[in-house]
């Protein structure tokens, strides 16, 4: 867990200042959102000023999570100098978005679990054992005895999920279900934040899905597994990139594949990589060759190269970690 003692400037940081910006990632997932509007929630229950923002906005997946019709994209404007900036799971200050960064300012506060967060910030709270930002926050919410209100424990529990693949991925511990547990007592509803996340697609994602299992690529006996996503099949099918979220894990739940990936290209020529593990390759270290990084199990990257390109020295890098064949 993050040091004790980083914890305590926090609770003096709070208790010193009275207005706050808290902000992710760019192309925000469940534990970016989830975070984000929960540490916000707790903050305004302590009487608070505080401004919730991304770079992209709310995504309209992501409307049920109590609290969200408070968050906007990130203002050109540069918040006033008294406003502490928090950024949460954000394992580097340049996905906090080009906006952000031309306010030219530090971020006050860094709370996030990814191994690859050098600390950015002047005050640093990272844990790369947990497995969410959210669980966290629980931690620093539960030892500063501050407000966990049903509204908070919704999108804390709704990072926790996300981020652990419905409590899946090998992170997941017995800590992990202590905090859910945590959390549905304060007041997180299960049922109803499991269907907001996972039941609640619009008919252009199942369309985006047809688009991708048409293009999928195996190599090395199924243990390598990818498809792309392009600008043509988000026109054909209609779908915006905030849809794709949880495509890659059609790809884990082939029993052959050791190692999947996802490349799209990006405005400006870049090309974004997700990669996901079994356990045998470290992505995490694959994705640090792009100036990516993430966990070793999860890692993403952005790159200048072609996806071509990109591809071609991915596969050999995961083939030099991958045993050889059975």
């Amino acid at each position: 867990m993050a040091a004790p003692e980083n914890f305590k400037l926090l609770q003096q940081l709070v208790e010193s200042r009275d207005r706050f910006l808290v902000i992710s990632h760019a192309r925000p997932d469940g534990d970016a959102y989830g975070s984000t509007l929960a540490l916000g929630l707790a903050l305004r229950a302590l009487g608070k000023d505080v401004t919730l923002v991304n770079p992209d906005g709310l995504s309209p997946a992501f409307h049920f999570l109590p609290g969200s019709e408070t968050l906007a994209a990130t203002p050109e404007t540069a918040p006033e100098a008294d406003r502490v900036l928090i950024a949460v799971d954000c394992a580097d200050r340049k996905r906090l978005g080009s906006v952000f960064e031309s306010w030219q300012r530090t971020p006050d506060v860094n709370i996030d679990h990814h191994v690859s967060n050098g600390g950015y910030a002047g005050l640093n709270l990272i844990d790369p054992v947990a497995p969410a930002t959210a669980q966290l926050l629980f931690e620093i919410i539960d030892t500063l005895k501050w407000p966990l209100t049903a509204e908070v424990a919704a999108n804390l529990y709704v990072g926790l999920m996300t981020d652990t693949g419905s409590f899946r991925y090998r992170q997941t511990t017995a800590r992990t279900f202590e905090v859910a547990k945590r959390l549905v007592e304060a007041g997180a509803d299960a049922t109803d934040l499991a269907e907001g996340t996972y039941q609640s697609f619009r008919p252009e994602r199942l369309l985006l899905m047809r688009e991708v299992l048409n293009a999928l690529h195996f190599a090395d006996n199924g243990r390598i597994a990818w498809f792309y996503l392009t600008p043509e099949m988000y026109a054909s099918s209609g779908a915006t990139p905030d849809e794709t979220e949880g495509l890659i894990e059609y790809l884990q739940s082939v029993s052959t594949v050791e190692v999947a990936f996802v490349l799209e290209v990006m405005p400006g020529g870049m090309t974004r990589g997700s990669l996901r593990s079994r356990g045998k390759v470290d992505v995490q270290s694959i994705c640090s060759e792009f100036g990516g990084g993430g966990h070793r199990l999860a890692a993403g990257l952005r790159t200048k190269l072609s996806i071509p390109e990109t591809e071609k020295r991915l596969l050999e890098l995961i083939a030099k970690q991958l045993p050889p064949s059975p």
